[in-house]
């Protein structure tokens, strides 16, 4: 449907204003006979104009002492010439020109603008003048007041540091505890010593529990079965009785071990079971950390040997024993006591700082499989 519109309509949609503005179109100056922001009306007298062209305005706003031009794209709506009246409605404002207009409206009718003759005077607009504060100058302070802040401030940036320094730590005791430290699966104290064999089935009927042995004695006493003539055996160096693993009056054997002697000058120390896994790690060095139950750390631990290894042994998956000496550490009162044994490579002696990782790595992904058994 098809909506009539008047010219008149069009014309009344802005309310219009006399104001004494100056209008130059095609290089000629034309009175403005009102205005709004919708278009002017311009006294072009007996100068006729086509409708409905388009022509760039540039309209004077006379201040007392400046001139304010605006240019605006301006469309004839109709032309008078008996009236000498030509009525120009703008095209396509900005922004910038559509918010200009309205502000010269508003302060027309607010009375901040006024008509006075020819010009348009401001003087009856309030102008306050804002100075910038000036900000109060700071106080000087005392020499105590000084070092008290001084102070503050390097106890702040201290205990910052401390905090970094020990979150540091903390990382790096963590990160090294992963890439160059591992334990023992099972560690043990124990002194070597050499095993007395039942010769024969028959009944124990002598054995030594305790003391030291020479060479040729009898250690034990046994009465076979097959026939009444009692059986004597004999130590095989000068000894000193460890343990008996049998009791008196007891059934026992051919090869069954009937008692452990030891020599008179050997020494305790200990035997750690470690996963074959880790055995590359040892063959490079590592240091032995000993911690007893419920006494010292030992600080002089060395590994004694290192079994030589086939690729049977690698392929099974099992443990090896590792013999740890002990230095001047006196451990004959731990013997057959469970301590923990700590292996630790130094960073520059042990692997790679990427293959440390990709190891850690590697037996955290496999940490959930179940510890392979001891075979024997």
């Amino acid at each position: 449907m098809n909506v009539v519109k008047f010219e008149a309509d069009v014309q009344r949609q802005h309310p219009r204003f006399k104001l004494p503005l100056k209008c130059v179109i095609e290089g000629y100056r034309y009175d403005c006979l009102d205005w709004s922001v919708g278009g002017i009306g311009v006294a072009t007298g007996k100068t006729v104009l086509p409708e409905f062209t388009t022509f760039p305005v540039d309209l004077e706003f006379p201040f007392d002492g400046f001139v304010f031009t605006l240019r605006v794209n301006a469309q004839i709506r109709y032309c008078d010439p008996v009236k000498g009246r030509t009525g120009f409605q703008y095209m396509s404002l900005t922004e910038d020109q559509l918010r200009f207009l309205r502000y010269v409206r508003d302060a027309h009718l607010t009375g901040e603008v006024v008509t006075l003759d020819d010009l348009l005077d401001l003087s009856s607009r309030s102008i306050d003048h804002h100075s910038r504060k000036k900000e109060p100058e700071p106080q000087r302070q005392s020499g105590r007041h000084r070092y008290t802040a001084l102070a503050k401030r390097s106890l702040r940036i201290a205990l910052l540091a401390a905090l970094c320094l020990a979150v540091v730590l903390f990382l790096w005791g963590a990160l090294y505890q992963k890439l160059w430290t591992f334990r023992a699966d099972e560690s043990l104290v124990t002194i070597d010593s050499a095993a007395v064999i039942a010769p024969s089935d028959g009944v124990v009927t002598n054995v030594v529990t305790q003391g030291a042995v020479k060479a040729g004695d009898p250690v034990a006493t046994i009465l076979p079965t097959a026939n009444n003539k009692s059986i004597s055996v004999l130590a095989r160096c000068d000894c000193i009785v460890q343990d008996v693993q049998v009791e008196l009056d007891s059934q026992v054997r051919a090869g069954q071990r009937l008692l452990s002697l030891r020599m008179a000058n050997a020494k305790p120390h200990i035997v750690a079971m470690v996963d074959y896994t880790q055995a590359q790690r040892l063959f490079r060095g590592a240091r032995v950390l000993v911690d007893l139950p419920h006494g010292p750390r030992i600080p002089d631990a060395s590994i004694r040997d290192l079994p030589k290894l086939t690729t049977t042994d690698l392929e099974s998956g099992n443990r090896i024993p590792i013999n740890i000496d002990v230095g001047n550490a006196d451990l004959s009162s731990f013997v057959g006591t469970p301590v923990t044994v700590r292996f630790v490579q130094l960073p520059w002696t042990g692997l790679p700082l990427a293959e440390a990782v990709s190891e850690a790595v590697g037996t955290i992904d496999t940490g959930s499989a179940p510890p392979a058994q001891t075979k024997g």
